[in-house]
């Protein structure tokens, strides 16, 4: 039996292939590793190859597998006891070519260019601008997850002793040229927060059946299918012969965040347009604590959090405008009602995302300062097309002005290039209310990134 890339996956009753994929394929990939802390450390191997090679089979040991992931976390939901820290590996191309390994790396040309040669089409800072460490060549990524070591702490001891494992093992076949510390905030609810206030990641895409069972019965399935098929993010690893060897592709972006420039724009939208909180929300496209707001005209209405709704019904954008972050980044219907194109060739776009804010606030629940800088989101997301799904993204909808409409503007929260007037409606689903026009944007700024590959360990292990 051969892996059915065209469905998802129903992990609990998998067949014996699939079963050997799972423990196999690298964790985090077909669904979020869960932990709260990370530790990103971006290695530039030496010359030694040798050496380089010895490390990258050390550590393919540390990885966590997709089916030991699944196991701990459905451990966790039974006895509450967490699964211990994770490690995932990833490979540029460039680091493929520093272990002499690039007839083994994936034949993708947007892979092989790598983002700083694709920064021109990204709207991206010129290379001079971003944080030094990503700047120059970065052959490869190690991801370190684990617990904090309370619900008030941005440490994790965990995180630390396996860092200084990791570095004794990669001795002097490698340096680390940056490294990043994520930490999951909150809100006072226990929604996860991205600096700006919103709760984020709820719509994903659901790549295990299991998951698409509990959205059943969570917020229904009926107006927004959220089940999406193993090809959005898996390919073959060109690295190994076994037909049950598989990779992603993973992009990686520190995105820095302004907090404070955003809720000053955000409070005077909101005197400019009367219209109070309402003025963020249009913005984003969901209220604070992750309400959609083309579903309601306020917050705190449903728990969980609706994921069930397309634009369909609100096509001027009357209730959510048509530049609101979430609506530009996943149109959910609308490139077929507006444009034609086939509602499966817009879904093929859509990434799975497992960013992760970095830098530290006040407090890690509803923190209330507001900095200027420091502190930003660690945008990560697997896809096996990285020019039809990230940069797809990013240029075709994100960047364009005229998408979904001539005139929207770009994406106000992370649309690269200069912000754009945007019209924010006065009113919730009331277009006699008025609108206001109002430059937003410019409060999110790329200091670096890479595109990778996350082979099979099989294929880290025989090196």
């Amino acid at each position: 039996m051969t892996i059915n890339l065209d469905d998802a996956l129903a992990w609990k009753s998998a067949s014996p292939d699939e079963l050997a994929m799972l423990s196999d394929l690298q964790g985090n990939i077909l669904k979020g590793h869960g932990r709260h802390a990370t530790r990103l450390l971006f290695l530039q191997f030496g010359k030694d190859v040798t050496r380089a090679r010895k490390f990258v089979r050390d550590i393919s040991i540390l990885l966590i597998s997709a089916k030991e992931q699944l196991r701990q976390a459905e451990a966790f939901k039974l006895v509450k006891v967490s699964g211990g820290p994770f490690v995932s590996f990833y490979l540029s191309f460039e680091g493929y070519q520093a272990l002499d390994l690039a007839e083994s790396a994936p034949e993708d040309a947007t892979f092989r260019q790598g983002m700083k040669a694709r920064g021109g089409d990204l709207s991206d800072p010129p290379v001079a601008a971003l944080d030094r460490g990503y700047r120059g060549a970065i052959h490869a990524l190690v991801l370190i997850a684990g617990d904090p070591d309370s619900k008030a702490s941005w440490t994790s001891s965990a995180v630390d002793d396996l860092e200084t494992k990791i570095l004794n093992l990669l001795g002097g076949g490698g340096k680390v040229v940056a490294s990043e510390a994520g930490r999951a905030i909150f809100n006072a609810g226990g929604g996860g927060l991205e600096h700006f206030g919103y709760v984020d990641g709820r719509s994903q895409p659901l790549l295990l059946k299991e998951d698409v069972a509990r959205e059943v019965d969570e917020g229904g399935i009926d107006v927004w299918d959220p089940k999406f098929p193993l090809k959005q993010v898996l390919v073959r690893d060109p690295g190994s012969t076994s037909p049950t060897a598989f990779g992603s592709y993973f992009v990686f972006r520190k995105l820095e965040q302004n907090v404070k420039a955003f809720k000053k724009a955000e409070e005077d939208l909101g005197a400019a347009a009367g219209n109070g909180e309402l003025a963020g929300a249009t913005v984003v496209g969901r209220w604070e604590d992750g309400t959609s707001v083309e579903l309601f005209g306020d917050d705190g209405h449903v728990d969980p959090i609706s994921n069930n709704f397309t634009y369909a019904s609100d096509p001027a954008g009357a209730r959510c405008p048509v530049h609101a972050h979430v609506r530009k980044t996943n149109p959910r219907g609308e490139s077929a009602t507006k444009f034609g194109i086939p509602l499966e060739s817009e879904r093929a776009h859509i990434m799975a995302r497992r960013g992760i804010p970095y830098g530290r606030r006040t407090s890690t629940v509803d923190p209330k300062d507001e900095p200027e800088g420091g502190v930003g989101l660690l945008f990560m997301a697997y896809q096996s097309d990285i020019a039809n799904q990230f940069e797809f993204t990013q240029i075709s909808w994100a960047n364009n002005e005229n998408f979904l409409d001539g005139g929207t503007g770009i994406d106000p929260i992370i649309g690269q290039g200069t912000p754009s007037l945007l019209r924010h409606p006065k009113g919730w689903n009331d277009p006699a209310a008025g609108s206001v026009d109002k430059v937003f944007g410019g409060f999110v700024t790329m200091k670096g990134g890479e595109y990778f590959f996350a082979p099979a360990r099989s294929t880290l292990a025989s090196l």
